[in-house]
This record gives structure tokens, sequence and C-alpha cells, in this order.
């Protein structure tokens, strides 16, 4: 979808990402009203941890600014019968339930929890695996604002349920790798420029197409690859490439 997809055009290419506003409709939204107002166009990555990852959108360009814009209330988490593209997978050794939200990974409570909570909710979340895109914050949950950062290794157990994930990149992972590391950086990649989809011309779109996570031809691929057992186990979710195919050649993480 056009209108929930960001071009980010850096030194070493253009990094593509599906926004998610079934997830974080806000975060979204602010995402697309700054870039479309050209307010990511020049800034850095100022702080960039190698297997871990890369943060920017800070106009000061040293993780204290942000935009003149409200803050953020979280969305770290949403109740599971909110989001009805999620597709189980299996299991494992951190969530109960682990699967993706039309290729984008995600974890969830079990349903039978809800028997047993006050809000009678079971909660559903994306999980921080490279190529995830996620906000910061300070230390106060609701202080999200303009800052983002891009994972570059697994941090689910330092970052789920804890900052907000609003897409995730589907073409141009390999830009993103080349993002000179620091804190800071010696020489801080900048973000070139920032466009949504919908504002990019026709002619220089890409044709994506992500293979369907909730198929069995999804599933027989996992198993063959050895990431999924024949019991429902999954070996590493943040290791599982979703196959992708960008202007009709299929791409490989």
């Amino acid at each position: 979808d056009p209108e929930n997809t960001i071009y980010m055009d850096l030194p070493a290419g253009t990094v593509v990402i599906e926004l998610r506003p079934d997830f974080a409709p806000a975060h979204v939204e602010r995402i697309k009203e700054l870039t479309r107002e050209g307010f990511y166009d020049g800034l850095v990555f100022h702080r960039v941890i190698e297997g871990f990852m890369a943060q920017g959108g800070d106009p000061k360009g040293d993780g204290t600014g942000g935009s003149e814009k409200p803050n953020l209330p979280a969305e770290f988490a949403r109740d599971t019968s909110a989001v009805e593209s999620f597709h189980q997978i299996g299991r494992d050794r951190i969530a109960p339930r682990i699967g993706y939200i039309d290729g984008m990974p995600a974890a969830a409570q079990p349903e039978g929890i809800k028997t047993f909570l006050t809000n009678g909710k079971a909660e559903l979340w994306p999980v921080h695996c490279p190529g995830v895109m996620s906000m910061a914050r300070a230390t106060d949950p609701n202080s999200a604002n303009s800052q983002f950062f891009l994972m570059i290794g697994d941090a689910r157990l330092n970052l789920d349920r804890r900052y907000t994930a609003w897409g995730w990149i589907v073409d141009g992972f390999e830009a993103s790798r080349r993002i000179v590391r620091g804190e800071p950086p010696s020489r801080p990649t900048p973000i070139i420029r920032m466009r949504v989809g919908a504002d990019v011309p026709a002619a220089e779109r890409k044709d994506i197409r992500v293979l369907k996570t909730d198929s069995q031809v999804f599933t027989d691929y996992l198993k063959a690859a050895g990431d999924l057992s024949e019991n429902g186990y999954v070996k590493d979710i943040c290791e599982i490439k979703v196959p992708v195919k960008v202007d009709g050649k299929i791409e490989r993480r």
C-alpha cells in the first residue's frame, strides 16, 4: 500500500519500509506527517550500535531533540482481538505464540489467559528482530516524538513491550547495514530523503511482493529450512528470512 510505505534514501541505497497502522496507528501517522513535512531529510543516525540498532530522527543530532509536535502515548502491545492479521506459526523459547502480521514478526499471549485476567485481554506485540522499525523515547513510556531506530540485531528480551514498533524493512536492509557505527559515529550517516510511497512518482516505485506468511507454502518453506519443527517449535524467529520479490527478482536478506 503506497500510503503505508516509506522510502528512506541513504548514501548506500534506498530502504523501503512497510508501515503497520493496524498495530501502531498514532506512531505511523506521526512518521508520515513528519516525512511529508521534510522533517527527516538531512538528519543523521547519531547512535549506532553493532548487533543492536541504529537511531536517528533527532534534529539536534545528539539524542536530546524532537519535533514541536506533542509526545505520543505508548503503543507497545495490542489486544489480540484487535489485530485480525496475526497468524501464529508456533511457539518458541520466549513466547507461547509466535508468528507474523503480514510478514512482520510478532508474538502473543495465549488466548486462554483472558479468563484469568480482570481486563479479559491477551496481548500481542511485534518482536524486535533485524529489520523492524521502532520508536525511541525517554524514561517516560509516553515520550516518543520523532526519533526512531531500525533494528540491526535481535533485542527481543530488552525491547519487546517496552518500545513501539511501527513497521519493518521490506527492501534495502543491506543499505541499512552500511550505516556508520558509533556513539556518536565519527562520520554520521545522513538520511538523504524520506518520502511516503504515495508521494513517489509511480515510475519510481518498486514493485514489492512479500510471500504470504499465513500460507501453507510459507509453513512448508519454514519446515524445509529447519526453522519450524513438526511439533510447532520455532527455532529462532529473528533468523527467519521472509521471501520478498522486488521488481520481479527474489531477494534474500
